[in-house]
């Protein structure tokens, strides 16, 4: 599991040296592999200030820059992108920084002028998928400052080892709790308050059905309306990406954000897409379909769990969501799931499936049943928060 220090920072105030915590850790059975550098491709990136812009005589979509970026000059920089423009605030490629997706910036003569770095796209970055455009940075930040740090990008994270009977481990939160007991340090818990705000409430919409407790002892579901699907902030983007898991959206973000953090694996359903105002977790029968959200068709058998509203399965139970009812861009409502499942009968449909996800990996080991209702509210809260949406009661 990859474990960023910054983030293990904001549940304990460890500031001592990034080895010995490694050392620590290792000796109480948390073994750490590796101290990896996520975003070592940005170790000549830098902000800077574009100071001039013209266009290229030679080359209608070229522009002439000249950028401050804290090295004693200003630097003439040939560039592309279409929204740059002076005065801006901007990330800058040094000659010699080889960057994410291999580019290697050298001194160079584009169209008869000189260039002596490159302003950059957040995908040459590794900051994201976007290429439409230069990242234009908040204008406080200061030309010349290393980018990694002026951004807060978790430059440090520690990919650590969990044994199978250390569930409680595979969280941020977990390791955090391992560090402040080994070091003597307070832990903090994340905010997990909630606004509820009406009309309505969710019990006005779902009902919960569970005829083997066995299997599924709980099952907790909020709803948020009035959702815009978009980005997540930028901290919680280059977090996931420091964490290996790809950005997706602001309500997919946090059900993946909150799964790192507290260790309690989440799901969010479009409200729309559900039939008949009823989530019910029960077996699949022999031989039956479904397509999850990677929209691969999976043959399943009796022994599999499944989600169902009033219709249909919507989701292979621990393992992956449907794809007849995830999150789209134009989704406008959320039910959000936090539920326990067996552990062993999740164990078996992901090995039988072939299907590896980091949701089953938890609850095939077991999650915190009572830790399950605060990474709910959790989530809920973030989702509004990012989303403009309301969590209703």
């Amino acid at each position: 599991m990859r474990v960023s220090v910054n983030w293990l920072r904001e549940f304990t105030p460890f500031a001592g040296d990034i080895q010995d915590l490694a050392d620590r850790l290792t000796m109480l059975g948390l073994e750490v592999e590796e101290i990896a550098h996520p975003f070592a491709g940005l170790d000549k990136v830098v902000v800077g200030k574009v100071v001039e812009c013209a266009k290229h005589p030679e080359a209608d979509k070229l522009s002439l820059t000249r950028v401050d970026a804290g090295q004693g000059e200003l630097l003439p920089i040939v560039c592309g992108a279409p929204n740059v423009a002076a005065g801006q605030t901007v990330a800058v490629a040094l000659v010699g920084a080889n960057l994410p997706g291999g580019i290697s910036i050298k001194k160079s003569k584009i169209r008869g002028a000189e260039s002596r770095g490159m302003i950059c796209a957040e995908d040459e970055l590794g900051l994201g998928e976007s290429h439409a455009g230069i990242m234009v940075l908040d204008g406080a930040l200061a030309a010349g400052a290393p980018l990694a740090e002026a951004l807060g990008l978790d430059t440090e994270v520690l990919e650590v080892s969990i044994t199978p009977n250390r569930a409680d481990c595979l969280s941020v939160l977990g390791v955090a709790r391992e560090v402040a007991l080994a070091f003597g340090l307070p832990l903090a818990l994340p905010r997990a308050a909630v606004n509820e705000q009406g009309p309505g409430r969710a019990e006005d919409f779902f009902r919960i059905e569970l005829p083997e407790p066995e299997l599924c002892p709980s099952y907790l579901g909020r709803m948020l309306a009035g959702v815009k699907v978009g980005p997540s902030p930028d901290r919680v983007r280059w977090r996931l990406l420091a964490a290996g898991l790809r950005p997706i959206s602001n309500i997919v973000d946090v059900t993946n954000y909150v799964m790192f953090e507290l260790g309690q694996p989440l799901h969010a359903f479009d409200r729309a897409l559900l039939a008949g105002g009823l989530i019910r977790v029960a077996r699949a029968s022999e031989g039956m379909r479904f397509t999850t959200l990677d929209n691969a068709e999976r043959v399943l058998n009796a022994n599999d769990l499944l989600i169902w509203d009033a219709e249909k399965p919507v989701g292979l139970a621990g393992v992956m969501g449907g794809a007849n009812t995830e999150m789209r861009d134009d989704s406008t409502e959320v039910f959000l799931e936090s539920a326990v499942f067996r552990p062993g009968s999740i164990r078996k449909t992901a090995r039988r499936l072939g299907i590896p996800s980091e949701s089953s990996y938890r609850f095939e080991r077991g999650v915190d049943q009572p830790g399950s209702r605060k990474a709910l509210d959790r989530a809920a809260a973030l989702m509004a928060e990012f989303s403009g949406g309301r969590v209703l009661p």
